[in-house]
């Protein structure tokens, strides 16, 4: 049977890893897809052209999966958006979970989200859509997380945490157990939230304080 090749949309530094985590797992790759550079050759595949070009480069093809590869929570959600309002039938978000990655009994990963090597979800965890669970971050039991949220590189969430949609966990920040973090909320790299935090704020420090209140993105 003929492997269902894949698509990443956005030819950025992520998207750089997400084709590198790709090619090492021998997954099909056709190229990447940016509004911003031209076609042609690119970390080991190829710059396919924009997202007007998406239904041609599906064309022929049973299944395509697609991941998109932003930091940005509310520019992922944008896209994401865009992708869905061209209604290609053959087009769907896949979850790409690296070899390295580990995950327990009873967990729930949304379609689009992204485990990048060693990263861990233990177990009895629940993540959304299009979320990116980033290198040697951790998601201890019983935690929920929403859609389109980013957990940078050594984010540890303890037991039974809860984050709504759009959360952005820095790298190395930590959350205690039982706490939960409202929708759209940043919490800076290498803090430790100890308590729940309101929706659409940024955190920062040890123990973690609010310096910020942005409000929810315009794509929300």
């Amino acid at each position: 049977m003929k492997a269902t090749p894949w698509v990443i949309i956005g030819a950025g530094g992520h998207g750089a890893e997400v084709a590198a985590y790709l090619l090492d797992q021998a997954l099909p790759l056709l190229g990447a897809i940016d509004d911003g550079k031209p076609a042609g050759p690119w970390q080991g595949t190829q710059l396919l052209g924009a997202l007007a070009d998406l239904a041609a480069i599906c064309a022929g093809h049973d299944e395509v999966r697609y991941l998109t590869a932003f930091g940005n929570n509310a520019l992922r959600r944008k896209i994401v958006q865009r992708v869905e309002s061209l209604g290609i039938a053959n087009l769907r978000p896949a979850t790409l979970r690296h070899a390295s990655a580990w995950t327990g009994l009873g967990v729930l990963i949304g379609e689009g989200t992204l485990l990048a090597p060693q990263s861990i979800v233990t177990t009895r965890a629940s993540i959304g859509q299009h979320c990116i669970v980033n290198v040697k971050a951790s998601i201890a039991h019983d935690c929920v997380i929403g859609d389109g949220c980013n957990l940078n590189p050594g984010a540890t969430l303890c037991g039974d945490v809860h984050l709504g949609e759009g959360c952005y966990i820095g790298a190395g920040a930590t959350v205690i157990e039982k706490v939960k973090i409202g929708a759209w909320t940043t919490v800076g790299a290498g803090a430790v939230v100890t308590q729940d935090l309101p929706a659409g704020v940024t955190a920062v420090g040890v123990p973690a304080r609010i310096i910020k209140r942005q409000g929810m993105p315009e794509t929300v």
